[in-house]
């Protein structure tokens, strides 16, 4: 794979380096991929406003030893998912996708449930952690076994009840 374009979702985006930045992406064709955006972090970067999470995007990336961002156009920003709860779920669901999608391969169905949980608003991240195979309806807590679960330990990928959590710092925490 040399080069490709793609519809992306932006899952989030970090600092590298002085002037570059990483941004995470669930891409249509190839799935969750990281890729280098250079010159991303300066005011002027022609793609400052086009790489926010939750961005609906088409990108162009170029691959030599990694993916490199060189084209980026927001299709949708999904302005009804930025508004009061919406926008808190979706960032859950962005940090599921980011830590649970396997890097480089394509998952239509998180693709389609993505586009369409944000075109609507309506964002339940226990429907993605379902998806994962993650079931806090069904489940119990992986510590001690309690019925009830309220947490999903982003680090450890286990569900956890209300006492259990409180061993693990709330960063690291999916509250359910």
């Amino acid at each position: 794979m040399k080069d490709f374009v793609s519809e992306a979702i932006v899952l989030g985006i970090q600092p590298s380096k002085e002037h570059d930045r990483i941004v995470s992406l669930f891409t249509k064709k190839h799935g969750r991929i990281q890729a280098r955006v250079a010159g991303g972090a300066r005011l002027l970067s022609k793609f400052a406003l086009h790489l926010d999470p939750i961005n609906l995007v088409f990108i162009r990336v170029a691959h030599k030893n990694k993916f490199t961002i060189t084209d980026a156009l927001t299709s949708d920003r999904f302005v009804s998912t930025r508004e009061g709860q919406s926008f808190g779920n979706a960032l859950k669901v962005l940090g599921l996708v980011r830590v649970l999608a396997p890097e480089g391969e394509a998952d239509m169905r998180l693709w389609h449930d993505l586009l369409d949980a944000f075109s609507s608003g309506n964002v339940n991240p226990n429907h993605f952690l379902n998806l994962f195979g993650y079931d806090s309806e069904l489940g119990a807590c992986d510590s001690c076994n309690e019925k009830e679960v309220s947490y999903f330990s982003i680090k450890t990928h286990e569900l956890l009840c209300v006492t259990c959590s409180t061993k693990l710092p709330e960063n690291a925490l999916l509250l359910l």
